[in-house]
Parts: C-alpha cells; structure tokens; sequence
C-alpha cells in the first residue's frame, strides 16, 4: 500500500471490500481516503485502469481469472490491458470449512483436502470451470507465470528418455569397440 500511495496512483474498489481498510489505524485511512479514485462506478474504475492507466483496482483473484481467461483484461493482440502485482495479497478471503471442535473425522478430512491440493485436483476443476469461456473468447494471452504449479508427468520426460538411450547405445558401443581394439592390439604383441 505505501508504494501505491508513493505512486500517486489512485485506488479503486467495490464497497463490500471496505471493510477490509477499517482495521487499520488513523493514518492509513485518512492515507486510502486521499488516494481513492473518484469513479462513478467500479466498472468504470476498471476500464480506466485497462485503456488510460490512470488507476490500479482491487480485485479476487478468482474474479481475475476468470475475466482474463474470458478475454475481457487481454487486448486484440493478446498483450495484456492490466498488470498484477507479483505479491499483491491484500487481504486473504480462501476457502473455508467449518467442523465442530474434537469431531472424529477431522483427521480423515484435512487428510482428503492436503490430497486433493496436493495432486492439483483443485487448479484442474478450476481450469475446467474456466476453460469454456478461454475456448470462447478466442483470445489467448501471450504471458504464463511460471512459478505456479504445473502437472509434469512422464510424457514430458521423453525425450530425456530417448537421450539416456541413445547415451547408453554410444557407451555400448565405445565399450565394444575398446574390446576389439584391445584384443587387436594384444593379439599383435
């Protein structure tokens, strides 16, 4: 937040999200009130943040996703019209369960849901829930993160499989050909 208000840029966000700016003390707030952007609504926050630049937002992640998977944050070109920020969590909002204290099955469900997280079933029910409206949009964008997980299995591991072969075939066949030069050679003395 203090880079943003170094920046000068203007903030903009919904006001169900207010809440999320009265934990702090006097001088943040009265910081965020002199740098909230005055919008006549947030859609049109967001549109001044795609085309002029003019003002940063605050958005879901999910919400985020789901507009530049829709192709409505990636320009003709597919460059992108909005920036993120690498570490930009302002406030956490995930996804909660709620179990009685001491319940038997505790153990077993936070079991299922390390699984679950762990193969990469949650990214692939969200990939499906948003792969619809990628394939709509027709409009890819050019950038990928790389720090995010990726399900790597062993169809990509081929051609490092066919390199150890073809390794194993050349010092087969150095071996070989150390033997008959060898026995050439002793043959001869």
């Amino acid at each position: 937040m203090d880079e943003l208000f170094a920046s000068g840029i203007k903030l903009a966000y919904p006001k169900q999200y207010s809440y999320i700016f009265e934990r702090g003390d006097e001088t943040e707030l009265t910081k965020l009130q002199r740098n909230i952007a005055n919008c006549p609504s947030y859609k049109i926050c967001v549109n001044w943040a795609k085309y002029q630049k003019n003002v940063s937002f605050l958005m879901m992640d999910s919400n985020a996703e789901i507009l530049y998977d829709g192709g409505l944050f990636v320009g003709d070109n597919s460059e992108p019209l909005v920036c993120r920020l690498e570490d930009g969590v302002v406030y956490f909002s995930g996804l909660h369960m709620i179990m009685f204290h001491g319940d038997p099955l505790m153990m077993r469900v936070n079991e299922l849901i390390a699984r679950y997280f762990e193969a990469g079933l949650y990214n692939f029910w969200v990939i499906i829930s948003t792969g619809r409206s990628k394939l709509f949009s027709r409009k890819k964008p050019i950038f990928q993160l790389l720090d995010g997980y990726y399900n790597f299995n062993l169809y990509h591991l081929q051609p490092a499989f066919y390199l150890l072969l073809i390794g194993w075939c050349l010092s087969a066949l150095c071996f070989m050909i150390e033997l008959l030069c060898n026995g050439v050679l002793n043959k001869r003395m």
